[in-house]
């Protein structure tokens, strides 16, 4: 739900269920949102004629879900486990085999919860599907956390470095290499400072990288400390703006024939995202993020590690990773809509990397979307990739998605 005004915005809306009800007829600015802002919208304005009460108590809680089946045509089957989402940097340079499946990974069930109390509404969410990242399908628990009114946050959801107001709809999981994306766990605290205005704050699982091989070393990484993200946020009918930042410390030990040596080092990002709302009801949304060592945040595994070898002492120096997104939402009418842009994701010069290592990756995407019923989306999607390593050499992909929705409340 958008943060800042999700309670009180939910609050009236309990309290006037017959005229909400009335309303959900109409479509929703985004009817296709799987996952930010857009989709905690989209499930609070279809579930609010579902609100039911706790007996005994005075929660009220709202459940709902729905189907998903996706039909995808890729061009080339990408490397490793994961084929029903387009990961770019798995895009294969040799010869591939064309690929085609159906999945179902995309379900979802959602809960929300709200209890009044004296010091301000209290609430829950929790939110899964059964898309894991490794190619199986598995229950996969996306969101779990509790909410102080608009004061406190504790509990597994989005980062607060990243932007969910500034996430495109694609029906293709994933989404954009170059957008900031994570989801864990968290204890986020938030001040109002003026109208529209709010400064968020957070302690963050750092889940520190995983081991990888560089040169004639191996290269493992654990966290030193929590994550901390802040960021500062204004929001307004005309759209929003978001100016975050990150801070990582991370232990890393490099083991070669000359033995093991063990450095700190800190991490550090900024972004600039937000939204605008134009003509017609469109939406322009845009993000620009860069920073060392925070190359998992992004939502395209680019760099795993973010640590590199120096090139000339042989200690270790943190890779600089940078993205950058831009999409269009235009919606054609009231039961029509697309979304199409693009998303580019590259790492620095930093240290010495492989020929065969991706330098850079770009994700582009155009969809067609349509509301056919109130619990009926149906929609297709083209996307197109490209991959580059260190070398100047590409590769790249297309892919055709058809995803169909069924809304179960």
């Amino acid at each position: 739900m958008k943060h800042g005004r999700p309670a009180a915005a939910l609050t009236f809306a309990l309290c006037t269920l017959a005229v909400a009800a009335a309303a959900d007829e109409k479509a929703p600015a985004d009817f296709a949102a799987s996952k930010g802002v857009s989709a905690e919208e989209q499930l609070k304005r279809r579930l609010l004629a579902r609100v039911r009460t706790l007996p005994g108590t005075d929660t009220q809680f709202l459940v709902g879900g729905y189907l998903q089946v996706d039909g995808i045509a890729s061009r080339k089957r990408q490397d490793g486990d994961e084929q029903d989402t387009f990961i770019v940097s798995t895009t294969p340079f040799g010869a591939a085999n064309r690929d085609y499946r159906a999945s179902i990974r995309q379900s979802q069930i959602n809960w929300v919860s709200r209890t009044p109390s004296a010091a301000g509404p209290f609430w829950t969410r929790l939110e899964a599907n059964l898309f894991p990242l490794d190619g199986t399908t598995a229950p996969t628990l996306n969101q779990l956390y509790a909410r102080w009114d608009e004061h406190l946050v504790v509990g597994k959801t989005y980062s607060t470095f990243m932007d969910e107001s500034a996430l495109p709809t694609t029906l293709d999981y994933n989404g954009p290499s170059g957008v900031t994306f994570v989801r864990q766990t968290l204890v986020r605290g938030r001040v109002g400072i003026a109208k529209g205005w709010a400064i968020e704050a957070a302690l963050e699982d750092p889940q520190a990288d995983v081991t990888a091989g560089l040169a004639a070393r191996s290269v493992s990484t654990r966290a030193a400390r929590p994550d901390l993200a802040a960021r500062l946020r204004y929001e307004s009918d005309r759209g929003h703006l978001q100016l975050a930042a990150l801070s990582r410390r991370l232990d890393a030990t490099a083991t070669g024939p000359l033995g093991t040596t063990e450095q700190r080092v800190e991490g550090t990002g900024v972004s600039v995202s937000g939204s605008i709302a134009l003509f017609h009801a469109d939406t322009l949304m845009f993000q620009a993020a860069t920073g060392r060592g925070v190359g998992r945040y992004f939502n395209d595994p680019l760099s795993s590690t973010g640590v590199a070898l120096e090139r000339d002492r042989g200690g270790l120096e943190l890779v600089r990773t940078s993205g950058a997104t831009l999409y269009y939402q235009r919606k054609w009418s009231e039961n029509w809509m697309s979304v199409a842009g693009a998303s580019t994701l590259w790492v620095g010069t930093d240290g010495l990397r492989s020929p065969e290592s991706l330098r850079q990756v770009v994700y582009a995407s155009a969809n067609l979307l349509h509301r056919l019923t109130p619990t009926l989306v149906v929609g297709v999607e083209a996307l197109w990739g490209e991959a580059t390593p260190v070398d100047g050499a590409s590769a790249t992909n297309v892919r055709l998605q058809l995803s169909v929705r069924y809304l179960i409340f």
